[in-house]
């Protein structure tokens, strides 16, 4: 497999012809990747401190990391990555493109891919804007945004909060302390969140029936202009009709508070939502 390698130093732009995988390591800083409609790719290094950057394009995988660090293991050996390695770098790769990101304390931005997405984070930030395909999240303490999604996306964390909105048809989330908002627009599959403190807040649109599976030791339970009280196990309700499609929730928490909500959305959502869609079938056409 032939490879090209650079070894980053200073602020430096680098362009690449044919790119279809990103691969990106960093343990401090701020990372941006977006796409465009263009085949190629390009990485422009904005400071490089405390280790150098590596930039590799294997076959058509763009790999842009710290060295040395084996990132293929990374969730199960974060605590080994250390010191004060920092770079500043935004990626521009083609609109359907597989990403594969993983940072320790730097900040992190992902807009307008088209394809699998796999994020990693101890306690950097990340923000992950209007992609498209499966997501799957993994965090520590990082706070997680994930805007205006079109695909599955499962969710792992500690004590990052989430927030969510999107055309999701399956949702999970599993979190210790985490609160977790969902705003998941037409009538998504499955919703399942586990949690021992954290509060889950969804809103759904207006007449989507949906069925609830939940179980709490002492959590709040609000399901639209209902409260539901005295539940100390499991409670089982539905709000509509269930046939056809619907939504199944079901969240276990032990302290934290689920609340359900039904809400008309405004004309210019739907509208720009329905633009949104119809631009992604093009990109992706």
């Amino acid at each position: 497999m032939a490879q090209e390698t650079w070894i980053v130093t200073e602020p430096t732009v680098i362009d690449l012809e044919l790119v279809r995988a990103l691969k990106v390591g960093l343990i401090g800083g701020q990372v941006d990747i977006v796409a465009h409609d263009e085949p190629g790719a390009r990485v422009a290094v904005h400071s490089v401190a405390g280790r150098d950057l590596k930039v590799s394009l294997e076959g058509d995988t763009l790999v842009v990391d710290h060295p040395q660090l084996k990132w293929e293991t990374f969730f199960d050996n974060f605590r080994l990555f250390s010191g004060k390695a920092r770079a500043d770098v935004s990626i521009l790769v083609p609109r359907v493109t597989a990403v594969t990101l993983s940072v320790v304390a730097a900040e992190a931005m992902v807009s307008g891919v088209h394809g699998t997405t796999t994020v990693n984070t101890v306690n950097g930030d990340v923000v992950l804007d209007g992609l498209v395909g499966d997501l799957t999240v993994h965090a520590v303490t990082g706070e997680v945004g994930v805007r205006d999604h079109r695909g599955d996306l499962s969710i792992q964390t500690v004590g990052g909060d989430v927030v969510v909105s999107g055309e999701i048809p399956r949702f999970s989330c599993d979190g210790v302390s985490a609160d977790v908002v969902a705003d998941l627009r037409g009538t998504p599959d499955r919703i399942k969140n586990s949690s021992v403190s954290g509060d889950l807040t969804v809103r759904l649109d207006a007449g989507v029936p949906a069925q609830y599976v939940i179980s709490t030791l002492t959590g709040r339970l609000q399901l639209d202009d209902a409260q539901i009280t005295g539940v100390k196990g499991t409670y089982s309700g539905r709000y509509g009709q269930l046939a056809g499609t619907f939504t199944e929730l079901k969240a276990n928490s032990v302290s934290g508070d689920v609340s359900v909500v039904h809400t008309e959305r405004s004309a210019s959502a739907a509208a720009e939502s329905a633009d949104a869609a119809s631009a992604d079938a093009e990109a992706s056409s």
